[in-house]
């Protein structure tokens, strides 16, 4: 299943908690992550159905149960198999890569500092997708691009449609959103003006 080709679809990611993630199974938005929960309740038929239905990926960092090493991920795959993983660590993002799940790098620009500290490793660990919190960095979205081909998600502090559109159209190719209000909105791009239009 490739990420980038649903996203391109539907740009929509759902930030959901296991309490909300029903929710998010029957909203329009093209993929979820799991932002928490224990690992047991992962292992659960209850899971297993909303696993089958939509793309997750675990936030591994919020995963309760959940070391950060690699036997971690080799159990993720074997018995829980998400269609990928969330983590700010490197080591996470690596052996996660090794088993064949799809990785999203979140990192977060407080400063410049940050900033480049962040592209340098995510350059170093080459995850599928990068996840850049504050959502409101969107104006720094091309500038970050050339410095990481891949593709970008802003997330964080997300609340309004106007949002979403201005996000989008900065050149980030995702949004992930934990406002459950905005799970349902629908997102159309408009390829001749390089513009995205939402729909109720």
């Amino acid at each position: 299943m490739n990420i980038a080709e649903i996203l391109t679809q539907n740009p929509l990611i759902a930030a959901a908690k296991h309490e909300t993630l029903q929710n998010a199974i029957d909203s329009k938005a093209s993929v979820i992550i799991l932002m928490n929960g224990k690992i047991n309740e992962l292992m659960k038929e209850e899971f297993q159905i909303c696993n089958k239905k939509k793309p997750i990926l675990l936030h591994t960092d919020l995963i309760k149960g959940l070391s950060n090493d690699k036997e971690s991920i080799n159990f993720i795959k074997e018995f829980i198999n998400p269609l990928g993983i969330v983590s700010t660590k490197s080591n996470m993002i690596r052996a996660a890569k090794k088993k064949g799940l799809v990785t999203i790098q979140r990192i977060f620009c407080i400063d410049s500092g940050s900033l480049r500290t962040s592209i340098e490793s995510v350059r170093e660990n080459n995850p599928d997708l990068v996840e850049i919190m504050p959502a409101f960095v969107y104006p720094m979205v091309k500038t970050i691009k050339n410095e990481i081909d891949k593709p970008i998600i802003l997330g964080g502090l997300i609340s309004t449609k106007e949002q979403v559109v201005d996000m989008l159209n900065s050149g980030s190719d995702a949004i992930s959103c934990g406002n459950s209000k905005l799970w349902n909105i629908e997102i159309k791009r408009d390829y001749k003006k390089k513009e995205n239009l939402i729909f109720k």
